[in-house]
């Protein structure tokens, strides 16, 4: 299974740093680059993407603002140079993982992990979802 990316950040030296490792990772494909947030939602719209490696602090709209605007039901691995965002972070349901920046290969390869566990899960109860339940009222309708 390979999950769609894309990637918020206004960072030029980040947003290389992250499509480095998302392309160096088989279980992710980049499908975009923005440096702008507001840019950025409307991408989440068009694309559809599976995770969102977003930027907390960002000029003219925060990540936070990104998340409270999400109507995709997306997964997003929050970064930042500061960690005291973290808490605040993991009150947003969209939120899988935050990873303090400059993000090790070693820590971005667990929130993929992470992100690839709930993708499988959900990918499961879908499947399950569609399998038609008989009730026993209905088998005696023949």
């Amino acid at each position: 299974m390979t999950l769609k990316a894309i990637i918020i950040d206004d960072s030029p030296l980040q947003q290389l740093a992250t499509s480095k490792l998302i392309n160096d990772n088989p279980n992710l494909k980049l499908t975009g680059i923005f440096d702008n947030p507001k840019t950025g939602l409307e991408a989440i719209k068009s694309f559809r993407p599976d995770v969102v490696f977003l930027d907390v602090e960002m000029p003219g709209m925060s990540g936070f603002e990104v998340l409270e605007s999400l109507d995709h039901d997306c997964q997003v691995i929050l970064n930042s140079t500061r960690s005291e965002f973290a808490f605040k972070a993991f009150r947003y349901d969209h939120v899988k993982d935050y990873v303090t920046k400059p993000m090790k290969r070693e820590r971005f390869e667990m929130a993929v992990e992470r992100a690839m566990k709930h993708e499988t899960a959900l990918r499961k109860t879908e499947k399950l979802c569609t399998i038609p339940v008989y009730s026993e009222r209905s088998l005696w309708a023949c």
